[in-house]
């Protein structure tokens, strides 16, 4: 029997291609169907969806019945949910729950607060009786999951994965380059809103540089509301946002790689970096954190409190050329345990 995936997406991403392209890969006959919301005006990727399926834009259903009536059409094997934002998505593969396998994906971090007690009793009910498999990037949401009552035997790992293979040969090229001189520059690669952080970021490299001018810059790639207030530095660089196959200059040039978020359920960018080559600061709030930090390739933030960014900051840059080359290498091996071929793999073990 030939699968029908569904996927019912909220916002598409350049790594939810490569994942796709590698499921149509080791699944060539089976079809593949994604509807998914508008493309982000932040985070405006082009995507190519050659070869993979069809790709639906939600708003082309009107109505949940809309909805429904083209999942009778296409008759799928297996439903995969999105979160619970979309309450028609839901709807739907509550309908689908005993004839096709329903899977529910979700960043969510376990925070035992009051907004979670409540779901749990109201919301959580309704999803386990709709889905029969949750699919979900880390422990941290598997905490959660448990927490809502699903049971361990029902969660699958390693929704979340980069596109392993390009940013990979990326590191390579990018580390031969800077065997000679590692780069004396932080990246930050994110949307500018508050969560980033950003403004405690600029605010303690300015500072930094005020107190201790060295040749260290910081390079800030992405767009949001935030971009109009960025803050102006000689040494701080806003690249703006770059497609992903045009950061081979910036991976090139930029040495350490920076997401200090205060809120990140987990953060597909840190995978994309580790396995580009960079050595990691990262603060605790980053969900990624768990599968590609540790001592060998990175650090942690101690809080987001100016004298704690900065002292981070000075211990980065008393490393040697040598150390920050090996946290590098370090980073693509940690990398390379996630891939869209696990991430298929988790898929087609359901």
């Amino acid at each position: 029997m030939k699968r029908s995936y569904l996927f019912l997406y909220t916002e598409l991403a350049g790594y939810t291609i490569a994942c796709l392209k590698a499921l149509r890969k080791l699944d060539p006959d089976a079809r593949i169907t994604v509807v998914h919301f508008p493309i982000n005006k932040e985070a405006p990727f082009q995507f190519d969806f050659a070869a993979i399926g069809s790709f639906r834009p939600v708003q082309e259903f009107v109505s949940y019945a809309d909805l429904k009536g083209f999942s009778n059409e296409i008759q799928p094997t297996h439903i995969i949910c999105s979160g619970w934002i979309n309450k028609d998505y839901v709807r739907l593969c509550y309908a689908w729950r005993k004839k096709a396998i329903t899977v529910l994906c979700f960043d969510n971090h376990l925070l035992g607060n009051l907004k979670q007690w409540i779901w749990k009793f109201t919301g959580a009910p309704v999803l386990k009786r709709s889905f029969r498999y949750l699919w979900l990037p880390g422990e941290r949401q598997a905490a959660y999951a448990r927490f809502l009552g699903f049971r361990k035997e029902q969660i699958r790992n390693h929704f979340y994965s980069c596109d392993l293979p390009v940013f990979m040969e990326k590191g390579k090229w990018g580390l031969a380059l800077k065997a000679n001189r590692f780069p004396k520059v932080f990246l930050c690669v994110a949307r500018y809103i508050p969560e980033k952080a950003y403004t405690e970021l600029w605010d303690a490299f300015v500072k930094w540089q005020e107190l201790e001018p060295s040749e260290w810059e910081l390079w800030c790639v992405g767009t949001g509301p935030g971009f109009e207030s960025r803050i102006l530095h000689p040494k701080i660089k806003h690249l703006g946002f770059i497609q992903p196959d045009q950061l081979d200059a910036v991976i090139e040039q930029a040495g350490v790689f920076v997401l200090i978020s205060k809120f990140e359920p987990w953060g597909v960018a840190v995978h994309e970096f580790a396995a580009a080559g960079f050595p990691l600061l990262l603060s605790p709030q980053v969900g990624a954190a768990d599968a590609f930090l540790n001592e060998s390739n990175g650090w942690l933030i101690s809080s987001h409190q100016q004298s704690d960014i900065l002292s981070a900051f000075r211990l980065i840059a008393a490393q040697s050329d040598e150390a920050l080359l090996d946290k590098a290498t370090n980073s693509m091996q940690l990398a390379a345990r996630i891939s869209p071929q696990t991430w298929t793999q988790a898929l087609l073990d359901m």
